[in-house]
């Protein structure tokens, strides 16, 4: 482990990405403390080089800085911001449901990185509490852009091919389709899990969790901690609703937990909606 790679000391073992090991690890040059993710998998060499190049190309005090990418002996790597502190599924399982005020401040800090992706024609398609760091000061960090793509990019699947955390994906992810408001849909579930400290389609088999996420089941968050706000369970309502189309939008997200009085009217029309998703065949 000791063995430098381009001037890079690894100094221990982080964890698994998407398709690769994570390592922390110091150069010595610039005395800088980073992360390097080396890919596991030759056959995703494709995938890797497409997340190197679409993290690279963004500037957000919520994404991790990419400083650069290299192949050394064979080997490809992906060296990043080192960010200290637990991703957000770590202190959920270690401390519980986040308060109210911690989890719309760290929403509001996701949905504004997922509004600048957006915003550049990104989707990243695999947000989750597993994906994002709370660093110092409470400030959140996204990361493991592995299955983002560009609007315009060559697919990196084949049609139809289901990409993505289960229990994370939007509806039409099953079918092979995602796009910006799909990134959405997974900002509700982020929302529900800080909330409740559970995740709101749990099954025991795939098949299961499937169905429950096509047809937006999921146990009223208030019945799990019912010291939640009306504004809280109405925006995971707005954000998990089987329609891509009638879903917030990140930047709607943001302005939501701005201005917390755009979220006080009951939708009766997008209950019955969501009523009618459950029910029908």
């Amino acid at each position: 482990m000791n063995q430098p790679i381009r001037g890079y000391t690894l100094t221990q073992w982080v964890g698994s990405g998407g398709m690769g090991e994570v390592y922390q690890a110091y150069h010595t040059a610039t005395q800088r403390t980073v992360a390097i993710k080396m890919l596991s998998r030759v056959e995703q060499a494709e995938r890797f080089r497409n997340e190197a190049a679409v993290q690279a190309s963004l500037r957000h005090p919520h994404i991790a800085l990419v400083y650069e990418f290299f192949v050394e002996n064979n080997l490809s790597c992906l060296v990043l911001e080192y960010i200290e502190g637990p991703t957000i599924e770590q202190y959920i399982k270690k401390s519980g449901p986040l308060s109210e005020e911690v989890a719309w401040n760290l929403l509001a800090q996701i949905a504004s990185a997922m509004d600048y992706l957006h915003n550049r024609g990104i989707v990243h398609r695999d947000l989750k509490a597993g994906n994002v760091k709370i660093a110092r000061q409470g400030k959140a960090k996204l990361l493991d852009f592995g299955l983002a793509r560009f609007a315009n990019s060559p697919k990196l699947t084949h049609e139809g091919y289901v990409i993505g955390t289960t229990g994370s994906m939007a509806p039409e992810q099953f079918s092979g389709q995602s796009s910006s408001a799909s990134d959405c849909w997974a900002l509700g579930v982020l929302l529900y899990e800080m909330l409740t400290g559970q995740s709101p389609f749990g099954g025991s088999t795939l098949s299961e969790i499937s169905r429950r996420i096509q047809k937006a089941d999921y146990v009223a968050p208030q019945k799990l901690n019912p010291r939640l706000s009306k504004a809280s369970e109405r925006l995971i309502d707005k954000l998990l609703t089987v329609s891509p189309d009638r879903r917030f939008t990140a930047r709607q997200v943001v302005e939501a937990l701005r201005h917390p009085h755009l979220l006080d009217s009951p939708d009766w029309v997008g209950q019955m909606r969501k009523w009618w998703d459950r029910v029908k065949p």
